[in-house]
């Protein structure tokens, strides 16, 4: 029996080798004319033997030395599963490649940028392909220095850095070892967020290549609506090679400090006042974050000016040291400074969240609840515990708007997206630290709701395994989510073969994927 068509345009497509060209279309064939049953019992070894002879050196099977270095790579150590292989495409001709041929061998995959999630079998599986964009790692500027082509292969540490010598930046994340494409598919935190909106209102492209191989561009002109889906849309509509944004100023001033966790009652009132003094400012950021051994408040702003006053309210405040100094910086220079405070070590992780309006008894609730839940880990390996409070001004997401909204379903009011995680060594541990971070948060839901203060958005880079991010953007966003997804991929190869993630085929059942 001959080749079928589709794995004759595979071949055509790969280019290789006579020789190797025959080794595939004889393994191919082979697995084509097996019934469903006899596939699923081949599949594995089928994937180990094809994508090396299809795709060459950029595909890395199990066992052999560079495979565990990848396989390696994530930032939660409970996501190193054991897929057949691991692609490195370096082009989105070869992730097209790619896809079609796991489209013809009904192949699981996942795909991972900086994989820097926490939940198992979003970004690997076992049995399966992980496409790995690790090896698209350009960071150029254009000529008029507008536009910025950011490698999906990057962490945001590696684009402050290669933008910091032309006084520029983007709208990207900030966190050092956070990766790109995740940040900005789940919409995204930067420190312009009140002047620029969400970092995903940044992009003003992006190429994406579908389940049917093609390659396509996203901006506001052609395929608007897929533009649109991705600026919080996850993983749902194709595999996303090239993302252009536009560059920012890099002039900014900003401090961070540490303070005694004795201290949070009184920052507490300072952050209500805060609340109130950023709707009147839209360039200010402020992000706290309290750890056991104290409480780190992140000043920016995003113009030189000198002890900007909205942030007055915590300038009489005592505390212990400057991680970076009060002074004009750039946001390069404010994450470096943060590099080695918030920990890029891979380890077990948990992550939880929610949103309410600003709500002093909700956040004096919860603090309480953290020193309780501190010293219920106290025997726990490695255990820290980390409590974040993430201010939003209604200028968020006026100026997201204004650049043609994204799916969240926020509405333009002051705000705040509340994060527990808890970093910690063994796997034994998961029940424990799960009801931790889960007593936390559910302590902040009850109260803002007793309060009249709670929202239902759950931030999608945030959630934990048991939520449901993207039924929280709303059902009229949930629904043309799905209609998107359905029109750039109409046999749902990213709904069914994709192994795990914020898929908007599970919308209001999410359940862990792995």
């Amino acid at each position: 029996m001959g080749p079928s068509s589709a794995l004759t345009a595979i071949l055509d497509i790969a280019g290789i080798a006579a020789d190797a060209r025959a080794a595939a279309e004889k393994h191919l064939v082979a697995f084509d004319i097996l019934n469903e049953g006899e596939k699923q019992v081949t599949r594995l070894a089928t994937i180990k033997e094809v994508f090396p002879l299809v795709c060459g050196d950029f595909a890395v099977v199990e066992g052999s030395a560079k495979f565990e270095d990848l396989k390696r790579s994530p930032w939660s150590s409970n996501c190193c599963l054991s897929p057949a292989t691991i692609v490195t495409p370096s082009t989105a001709e070869q992730v097209s490649l790619i896809l079609l041929l796991i489209r013809f061998l009904g192949a699981k995959f996942s795909i991972r940028g900086g994989g820097h999630l926490q939940i198992p079998g979003f970004n690997s599986n076992d049995g399966g392909v992980v496409i790995s964009m690790s090896r698209f790692t350009q960071c150029t500027l254009s000529e008029d220095k507008k536009l910025v082509d950011v490698g999906l292969g990057l962490t945001w540490l590696d684009v402050y850095r290669a933008l910091d010598p032309f006084g520029l930046a983007v709208t990207g994340g900030r966190v050092p070892s956070v990766g790109v494409p995740g940040l900005l598919l789940g919409g995204g935190l930067s420190f312009q967020n009140s002047e620029h909106g969400l970092s995903c209102m940044g992009v003003v492209n992006y190429e994406v290549v579908l389940a049917d191989g093609k390659i396509v561009q996203a901006n506001p002109k052609e395929n608007s609506d897929l533009f649109w889906a991705l600026k919080g849309g996850c993983t749902n509509f194709g595999v996303v090679t090239k993302v252009e944004m536009a560059a920012v100023s890099n002039k900014i001033w900003a401090e961070v400090r540490l303070y005694q966790t004795s201290q949070n009652g009184e920052l507490l009132e300072a952050m209500m006042l805060y609340h109130e003094a950023s709707e009147k400012d839209n360039k200010a950021t402020l992000i706290w974050h309290s750890v056991s051994q104290g409480t780190l408040l992140v000043f920016f702003y995003c113009a030189p000016v000198e002890t900007p006053s909205v942030f007055e309210c915590f300038y009489s405040i005592p505390f212990l040291v400057n991680i970076v100094p009060p002074g004009l910086n750039t946001v390069y220079g404010v994450v470096q400074g943060l590099k080695d405070v918030l920990s890029a070590d891979v380890g077990q992780h948990e992550l939880r969240t929610m949103s309410s309006l600003p709500d002093l008894d909700m956040y004096k609730a919860t603090e309480a609840c953290r020193l309780e839940q501190i010293e219920a880990l106290k025997d726990v390996e490695g255990v820290i515990l980390t409590m974040v409070l993430q201010p939003i001004s209604s200028s968020v997401i006026t100026a997201s708007s204004a650049k043609g909204g994204n799916p969240l379903g926020l509405p333009a009011q002051q705000h705040q997206w509340f994060l527990v995680m808890v970093d910690y060594k063994h796997a034994a541990d998961e029940v424990r630290v799960r009801k931790s971070a889960r007593e936390i948060v559910d302590t902040a839901v009850k109260i803002s709701k007793r309060n009249g203060t709670y929202l239902p958005f759950i931030y999608s880079n945030y959630a934990s395994q048991d939520q449901d991010p993207l039924a929280s953007y709303g059902p009229e966003n949930l629904l043309k989510l799905r209609s998107i997804a359905e029109k750039y991929d109409i046999d749902a190869v990213f709904q069914k073969l994709q192994n795990g993630g914020w898929l908007v085929s599970k919308g209001q059942t999410q359940v862990n994927f792995a």
